[in-house]
């Protein structure tokens, strides 16, 4: 049993055992301990902004196999075509640089390049549109928590796009993604990026689907947005006028 000076000198990341679902290899890969995961607050879209001293859990949300290159996330299949394995062998693995370590502390940019090589390799494999909205959008976040505005405009809007898609092809499992957050975020998303009557539809799609005793989290969340989005329009259009 570790005593209470050895405790306090846990630091934030530690080691986890990964096995990939791609060539089934198991290694080590760092994560953010919970108990220092205490973000400065958190944004209607559920964004977690950290402070630059923090260690941002969205820095190792992607992990990269040290054996075949594949980045992935926990919401990648585990199931892959031979077409899928050939192009992952040819395109990813083939070109693995044995010398970069993705699996050790991350940087603002290690972290950029993990999410795009996740992006890529989830094309390869064909993974469905949550997985590309999950991977947009916290690109998306980790570019705002350093202010990068236009860069996070960009995943915001490939992320919008990603959720429509889930959306219409009923692509999630709504055990673990209730329809309801997906349809928030579709109008969240659109708030944020200046598409105000879309996002007022899709909020009171929210606020009157037939689950919202079940998650009332959203409905009213989407009731805030609402009106955040009307005064925002009005705002514009105010000033659009002047």
């Amino acid at each position: 049993m570790k005593t209470e000076k050895e405790i306090s000198f846990i630091g934030p990341l530690y080691d986890k055992k990964i096995d990939c679902p791609f060539c089934k290899k198991q290694f080590k890969t760092k994560k953010v301990r919970s108990r220092f995961i205490k973000p400065l607050r958190v944004d209607s879209d559920f964004c977690p902004i950290f402070s630059e001293d923090d260690h941002s859990p969205l820095y190792y949300y992607v992990v990269i196999c040290t054996e075949c290159g594949l980045a992935f996330t926990e919401d990648f299949t585990d199931y892959f075509s031979q077409a899928a394995r050939d192009k992952v062998a040819k395109e990813i693995t083939s070109r693995v640089d044995k010398n970069v370590d993705y699996c050790s502390e991350r940087d603002f940019d290690t972290a950029i390049r993990t999410y795009k090589l996740a992006i890529y390799s989830a094309q390869l494999v064909k993974e469905k549109h949550i997985v590309f909205a999950h991977l947009c959008l916290r690109l998306a976040w980790t570019y705002r928590g350093k202010g990068n505005r236009d860069e996070e405009v960009r995943f915001l809007k490939l992320a919008l796009n990603e959720y429509e898609k889930v959306f219409t092809n009923s692509d999630f499992d709504p055990e673990k993604i209730p329809e309801m957050q997906v349809l928030y975020m579709i109008g969240e998303l659109n708030r944020r990026l200046g598409n105000y009557s879309e996002a007022v539809k899709y909020f009171a799609t929210v606020t009157e689907h037939e689950d919202k005793s079940r998650y009332i989290k959203y409905v009213n969340l989407a009731r805030e947005q609402w009106k955040l989005a009307v005064d925002e329009h009005r705002a514009e259009r105010k000033n659009n006028k002047e």
